[in-house]
This record gives C-alpha cells, structure tokens and sequence, in this order.
C-alpha cells in the first residue's frame, strides 16, 4: 500500500493563529496513535487561506475551516483503507 499524504497548509502566523499548526500536530499524534501508514506535510498556502485550516488528502478534496471533529471521519477512512490492505485503485 502507499502511504497517504495528508497536506496541512500552515506557513504564516496568520493561518498558525488559526490553529493549523496545532490541528496538524494532532494530526500526527494521531496517525502515530493509529498506527496508519500516512505522513502529515505542512505545506504552503494554494489561495484558501480565507476559510482555513485547510487539510487536504493527496489526490481527494480540501476540508476548510477544519477541526479535529471535522478530521476524524478522514483519519477512520484511512484506518479502514490500512486494515484492508490499502486504497483500492
């Protein structure tokens, strides 16, 4: 299976004062509590710096104005993806 990336978009103190840096701090303490085979990249802002935090799963669509409830549903698909051997291509 190939690890999943999850995108955290964070770079200025602006968007960290919205809480990206620390949603994605619980996002690896999460992936790490989990055990899933996915990595967190913080990453710089793509014009939706306006409804942030924003996380985004490689390849799927951006979650605006995320919070860790928001996330959750993410982090169990993933869970589901690992137990059955990875995503389905």
């Amino acid at each position: 299976p190939r690890t999943a990336m999850i995108l955290v978009y964070e770079p200025s103190a602006s968007r960290a004062q919205r809480g990206s840096r620390v949603l994605a701090n619980w996002l690896e303490a999460e992936i790490e509590r989990r055990g899933l085979d996915a990595k967190v990249d913080r990453s710089v802002c793509l014009g939706h710096c306006v409804v942030g935090p924003n996380v985004r799963l490689l390849g799927a669509d951006f979650f605006h104005e995320s919070t860790r409830e928001k996330l959750i549903p993410l982090l169990d698909s993933l869970e589901e993806n690992n137990a059955n051997g990875g995503p389905k291509s």
